[in-house]
């Protein structure tokens, strides 16, 4: 029954591809290099970035400094037209350092090479070039921590309409400390991303109130699955859909396992569509010397069966180094104390609902009769065990 909504939704994408290229082309119009150059010659000298990758201010140390430079070097390139910057995403590098130290020695002045990085759409930089022009990058952190935070209170406020509060703030206190949410404005695109895994749950659980049909509810997984992987750097994919198939069974609709299914498979179907026009648009515009095949062939190559950064590949490895560093947290203590709660709270309740069924017998036994109960019941345990093994004659 998804087959002609799934059909559409790839129509869809394939039809949002021209307007992913045409934003980032556009950015040259909207951006200043000479701002930008020197809002980020200021943030090295104030310690907001450094070149080892670890910034003097305390405030800024921390995040995936690694991505940050990596990012905010797009597009400097004064060798590179916007067109030619959209298609390729090339960042600077300073031999085998870090890549601070080659965004640092650009916005200097100095010598620098280029490495394309065309794998990726970096829609990121829609938002991110723009705010890192027109203010200093203290102030683009900032802005990234409000966008985070607006986007868990609308988390919140979706899942207080869907539950109750109770319920909305026991999921967003554990999400916070449990994770790197209180420290994620620190690197941009993760910040951009985990804004729009939110946000754009939200915005499917509000349509889904909406009793939008299912045929819409498929594309519109699709359109949100393209979007986020326009403007991800790789970042925690499956959130999103899981989230989205969440507040489709919570919504007890009709068909509700189905529908959850069929919105996770649209969400991945156009995550990948886009990724997919990405590295065709790179081979068709590139020249043969960039290898372009050979370098997205060989990354997933490391990637899936490869040795990389300490990656274990046996089953449910890395979920379970994730569990447990999310529990060698300081934060573990407030999803503890909200167990101990809850656990107290239900024991309560047991202990409510046996009393109730004492009082409402017409002959209330007593201790005695109860604990006599009991002995009978153990006495006859090893008698049913002893049927159920014995087989019958012939």
């Amino acid at each position: 029954m998804a087959f002609w909504p799934l059909a559409v939704s790839v129509l869809v994408v394939l039809l949002l591809q021209p307007i992913y290229f045409l934003s980032l082309a556009s950015l040259g119009h909207l951006t200043s290099r000479e701002r930008t150059v020197g809002h980020l010659s200021s943030a090295f000298d104030s310690g907001v970035l450094a070149d080892d990758g670890a910034p003097r201010a305390l405030l800024f140390k921390g995040g995936e400094q690694l991505t940050e430079c990596i990012s905010l070097g797009i597009g400097l390139d004064q060798a590179e037209t916007p067109v030619q910057t959209a298609i390729t995403g090339a960042y600077p590098m300073f031999g085998s350092t870090h890549a601070c130290e080659g965004l640092h020695h650009v916005v200097t002045g100095a010598p620098a090479s280029w490495q394309p990085y065309f794998r990726y759409w970096h829609g990121y930089r829609v938002i991110l070039a723009p705010l890192a022009s027109a203010f200093p990058l203290w102030f683009v952190k900032i802005v990234n921590a409000l966008l985070v935070a607006t986007a868990c209170a609308l988390l919140w406020l979706t899942l207080r309409r869907y539950c109750d509060a109770a319920v909305a703030t026991i999921f967003l206190l554990t999400f916070v400390c449990l994770s790197d949410v209180l420290f994620i404005w620190r690197t941009s695109t993760h910040s951009l991303s985990l804004a729009y895994i939110l946000a754009g749950a939200s915005l499917f659980a509000a349509l889904l109130q909406k009793d939008w049909t299912p045929s819409r509810l498929i594309v519109l997984a699709a359109v949100l699955g393209s979007g986020f992987n326009f403007i991800d750097f790789l970042i925690n994919p499956p959130m999103m859909p899981m989230l989205m198939a969440f507040f489709v069974l919570l919504s007890r609709r009709r068909d509700a396992g189905l529908i959850a299914f069929a919105t996770v498979i649209a969400w991945f179907a156009g995550y990948s569509e886009t990724w997919a026009a990405k590295w065709v648009l790179a081979y068709a515009a590139m020249p043969a010397s960039a290898g372009v095949v050979g370098d997205i062939v060989s990354t997933i190559e490391v990637r899936t069966v490869g040795a990389f950064n300490g990656v274990y590949l046996f089953p449910l490895a890395a979920t379970a180094r994730a569990f447990l560093r999310a529990l060698n947290r300081g934060g573990v203590i407030v999803p503890l104390i909200i167990l101990a709660a809850v656990a107290h709270y239900a024991a309560m309740a047991l202990a409510i609902m046996l009393s109730a069924a004492v009082i409402s017998m017409q002959k209330r036994p007593s201790l005695w009769e109860l604990w006599a109960q009991l002995r009978m019941l153990k006495a006859k345990l090893p008698l049913l065990g002893h049927k159920r093994v014995r087989r019958p004659e012939a």
